[in-house]
């Protein structure tokens, strides 16, 4: 299950694109979050996290940063 915090704050178009990269990566269990600037998502398990920063500029995804 893909969870999304704070969907108000993130622009809707970039949330659409966030969660179309998941599902094309088959990712089935994510938090979504609003970031500093981008949008956060935290994914793996609780022992090993993944965290990506997906970064837009003009309404494109430019960079996914990964932690």
């Amino acid at each position: 299950m893909i969870k999304v915090h704070n969907a108000d704050q993130i622009n809707e178009f970039e949330l659409i694109i966030v969660l179309d990269e998941l599902k094309r990566k088959r990712c089935e269990y994510a938090t979504v979050m609003p970031g500093n600037e981008c949008v956060w998502v935290s994914s793996g398990s609780s022992n090993c996290p993944i965290n990506e920063y997906y970064i837009f500029k003009g309404g494109r995804l430019v960079d996914v940063q990964i932690d």
